[in-house]
């Protein structure tokens, strides 16, 4: 394609008596072109032509899924999955191509963060937060434990963040692990702390009822104050877990007369964690499925605290709360550590 400068200076040549072949030598355009232009009196507009996507035949029910989670997101790889099981032959990119500026639509350009990243040894730490799935009257809770060197994650959703409910998540998760990290890092959680620096520098008020349960197991630590990074692991995966988990079951389940409870959630968490373990994170590069076996070595046995509880017993159980439905949704392993602070290796 010409553009109108090279137009104009092929019909002045022309004009000048330059024949085709000394237009094509100073222009540098090849000789049909320019005997193609002589033959027209004036620039002919461009003619884009229209090349269909292979994303195209799924483009409406794309937009019906998006559609369906707002305000929340699911992530290309979630959809991808879903249109490729669907017959869809094409790459990712053009999913992603078409997802951005769909959500630009809705949302406008996201600006993505600075990524600084730190990591700590086997069964040195790990980090816990709770992620809030629902508001209101009737509130669902995550409990999120993150074993920092591994990346594993455990998951645990309930109605309730009263001490007893958080103390038995964390039994729950160290049973799932089969062992206790050295080191657990919080934020300003009331669960854990009472007050920052209470006895001074770094010498915080932890809950008294936590802080007995801890003991002869793990050390309950403190990110520093506005500064969420420090725990960016733990933050990064909540996110993580509500776009791969939470929103596409929730899209899935809409209009099926299914209330989202916390049974229904711990019903399908766990498999999902064994799915998303085998998937190579993109960070360590590895498997955390991998990873965790080898830091299952460095962490220490636990020691009970409250009534033995058992994940696979409640698991089974909670099966028969839920009907016979096919609920398909699927996730694929991101690196979900974008916000990761270079610190010490024990956080005050």
């Amino acid at each position: 394609m010409i553009q109108t400068e090279e137009f104009i200076v092929i019909h002045t040549l022309h004009k000048q008596g330059h024949s085709v072949r000394s237009i094509s030598r100073i222009t540098k355009i090849d000789r049909r072109t320019i005997s193609k232009r002589l033959k027209e009196g004036e620039m002919q507009p461009y003619k884009a032509r229209n090349y269909e996507s292979k994303v195209d035949p799924y483009k409406i029910s794309i937009h019906e899924r998006l559609l369906q989670a707002l305000p929340q997101r699911i992530p290309s790889s979630v959809i991808f999955e879903e249109i490729t099981n669907r017959g869809y032959d094409g790459k990712i990119r053009i999913l992603q191509s078409y997802m951005k500026e769909w959500y630009e639509y809705y949302y406008g350009v996201i600006k993505p963060q600075e990524v600084i990243r730190f990591e700590t040894d086997p069964g040195f730490q790990a980090q816990v937060d709770w992620t809030f799935i629902r508001k209101g009257k009737n509130p669902l809770y995550g409990f999120v434990m993150i074993l920092g060197y591994s990346r594993a994650p455990f998951v645990y959703f309930t109605d309730s963040m009263e001490q007893e409910v958080w103390q038995e998540c964390h039994e729950r998760a160290v049973i799932y692990f089969v062992g206790t990290p050295q080191t657990i890092l919080y934020d300003n959680l009331k669960s854990a702390i009472i007050k920052r620096d209470k006895y001074g520098k770094n010498q915080h008020g932890f809950n008294q009822d936590f802080l007995d349960f801890s003991k002869d197991n793990f050390v309950p630590k403190v990110c520093r104050p506005y500064r969420p990074q420090t725990k960016g692991k733990v933050e990064r995966f909540n996110r993580y877990l509500k776009e791969n988990f939470y929103v596409p079951l929730k899209a899935s389940l809409n209009g099926s007369g299914l209330e989202i409870t916390p049974g229904l959630l711990n019903t399908h968490i766990f498999s999902w964690i064994e799915r998303t373990n085998e998937r190579v994170h993109g960070t360590t590069q590895e498997k955390p499925s991998v990873r965790l076996e080898e830091e299952k070595a460095y962490l220490t046995p636990y020691v009970p605290q409250l009534a033995p509880v058992s994940i696979k017993e409640e698991t089974e159980a909670s099966w028969g709360l839920v009907p016979n439905m096919d609920i398909s949704y699927f996730t694929t392993l991101s690196d979900y550590e974008e916000i990761l602070l270079m610190g010490e290796r024990y956080a005050s």
